[in-house]
């Protein structure tokens, strides 16, 4: 049995195991993190034995120093009495003797959205030649993307498909592991001029071939056949799940491009899914040779928008240089085709970001999401435009759909974590920020929401051990701004301004936002300096700032009418 992930249901209780949320009858149920972690393992491996064993090293690693017995036995105490579970007579945990735990209940595995879901595994070369790698993989990127774009299915991300390469597991297997309802998969040759496609798709539950078909066309229409493999899927889909729903779902149509543009374009759109400042530099010199080409190609000049913010946004570009250009191409795409999602999403972005007209980036985030109910990245950023308006009720649901399309790679999760901080969900925060971890060992940003969270939580001893491993993992400008700003509220002021005087040198290299000076200043109650470094960032339109009522760096800050004063400049909502 395939261990269960996402939303199930036992008896008269929904658990979110990747959310570690417990609910009845839609209310959520208090039980403490370590208990919580337990009953997302039993639940997890549900019908299988779990040995005390295994429940250690999930809650105290290899530490030795724990009466850990004790505290296995405490956590499964915990559960079972707000399940309202007997020892004597389980219906949900049993007892195994010397051995462990079983969880014994039928689970139902809850739907993770009312359409049906599909995933695209990566297609398989059959070049055999490496160098054809990136025709492939393109062909996918193109295929999900056309995909998310069709309202009668949902399919996951690419990035969460992507440890699947090459892999040879059962098809339905890989459906129950990811939750979808179909999975497509594929091959491509490339020989010449000409490109062979074929796909199949697989549904699940039970599992059955429901359509396959080889497409051969030359090269300047393989885009082209790409959206017309993207309908036929959906309209297999529709009529074997949702009958009602059969309809071919509506499309604009796709202009057959150059060949060497048709090229050109796959391998762009691969590199600048590598997400590094390497890919997206290659990409974006990809992109700027079809504008120059093809500047009637609106995809292309879409993709090179993409690139120019996503350089700016990670600081690899000065964003007051790149951001006017991302904005004019964007809006230069969308002027020849008005149906293109990620257009509307990058404009959403720039209208934040280079004009702080948070209403226009909440129109166009939604055209995005209207146009490209898959997109994940579009979810994510409505997340956090709701968030800056004060709907976290609505942040939080955007969150969780992001999460559900994306599962799998680390800036989704670390967002989540980000998020569901900023919404003040500590302890929801701090389960996504540890599995964040589990997943990605040696990413940084989950040690800072683990850090806040227990921070916020009142646990100020743990706090300090999270932000002092971020610091170890890298010194960089956030890592010594929060740690200072804990250190100089415990009273460590000496170790809180020697942060400080490191921050400085990274500021004279330009490493490092204003806002985080903000964060020590306000730790040692220097609120005139903190607020001098605020307005330094409001001058250059730092887009930290838009952060700024959810920053818990800031929080001594909150009372002072200054405070206030520049939240309605920016306009975002109060914390």
């Amino acid at each position: 049995m395939a261990a269960h992930r996402g939303r199930v249901a036992f008896g008269e209780f929904e658990l979110d195991v990747e959310g570690e949320t417990l609910y009845r009858s839609g209310r959520v149920l208090k039980l403490r993190p370590q208990p919580m972690r337990v009953l997302c393992l039993l639940v997890g491996q549900a019908g299988k034995p779990v040995c005390r064993e295994t429940i250690r090293r999930l809650l105290w690693g290899e530490s030795t120093f724990v009466d850990y017995d004790v505290g296995v036995d405490y956590c499964v105490y915990r559960i079972r009495s707000v399940l309202g579970d007997k020892a004597r007579s389980p219906r949900f945990i049993e007892t195994l003797p010397r051995r462990g735990y079983r969880f014994i209940a039928p689970i139902r595995r809850e739907r993770a959205f009312n359409e049906p879901t599909l995933a695209v595994l990566p297609f398989v070369n059959l070049n055999r030649d490496p160098g054809k790698d990136y025709f492939a993989d393109g062909v996918t990127d193109v295929l999900i993307a056309e995909l998310a774009c069709i309202p009668a299915v949902r399919v996951l991300s690419r990035q969460s498909v992507l440890h699947l390469k090459g892999s040879e597991r059962r098809i339905g297997e890989i459906a129950r592991d990811l939750g979808v309802d179909g999975v497509v998969e594929g091959a491509v040759l490339h020989d010449g001029d000409r490109a062979r496609v074929t796909a199949q798709l697989v549904l699940a539950e039970p599992e059955r071939h429901a359509w396959a078909h080889t497409y051969d066309c030359d090269l300047s229409a393989v885009l082209t056949t790409q959206r017309d493999l993207a309908r036929a899927i959906a309209g297999c889909v529709a009529t074997a799940l949702r009958p009602a729903d059969a309809a071919a779902p509506r499309q604009a149509a796709a202009q057959p491009v150059a060949r060497d543009i048709a090229e050109l374009f796959l391998n762009a759109r691969v590199e600048f899914e590598k997400m590094s400042a390497e890919g997206i530099g290659k990409a974006l010199a990809g992109f700027r040779e079809i504008a120059l080409r093809a500047p009637d190609f609106a995809p292309g000049l879409v993709w090179y928008s993409a690139c120019l913010y996503m350089l700016g946004y990670w600081g690899h570009a000065p964003a007051g240089e790149v951001y006017p250009s991302a904005k004019r191409l964007a809006l230069q795409a969308l002027a020849i085709d008005d149906s293109l999602a990620r257009a509307h999403l990058v404009l959403a972005w720039m209208n934040l970001l280079l004009d702080w007209d948070l209403s226009a980036a909440m129109l166009e985030v939604r055209r995005a999401i209207e146009l490209g109910p898959s997109e994940s990245d579009a979810h994510a950023f409505h997340s956090t435009l709701l968030c800056f308006a004060g709907s976290k009720s609505e942040s939080a649901e955007a969150v969780e759909y992001m999460l559900k399309l994306n599962p799998a790679p680390l800036m989704p999760n670390q967002y989540a974590a980000w998020m569901f901080l900023h919404l003040g969900q500590y302890a929801r925060a701090e389960a996504q920020a540890r599995r964040t971890i589990g997943r990605f060992p040696d990413s940084l940003q989950p040690y800072f929401v683990l850090g806040w969270a227990a921070w916020r939580q009142g646990r100020a001893q743990e706090a300090v051990a999270s932000l002092e491993t971020a610091l170890a993992h890298s010194r960089e400008a956030l890592s010594l701004a929060y740690l200072g700003h804990m250190y100089a509220q415990l009273g460590r002021t000496d170790e809180a301004r020697k942060l400080l005087r490191e921050l400085e040198q990274r500021r004279a290299r330009g490493q490092a936002p204003p806002t985080a000076f903000a964060a020590i200043h306000a730790g040692l109650g220097e609120a005139d300096a903190a607020f001098e470094w605020l307005e330094t960032a409001y001058r250059l339109r730092d887009g930290h700032l838009f952060w700024l009522a959810g920053d818990p760096g800031l929080d001594p800050l909150h009372a002072d009418a200054r405070f206030a004063d520049l939240l309605r400049r920016i306009g975002v909502a109060p914390a």
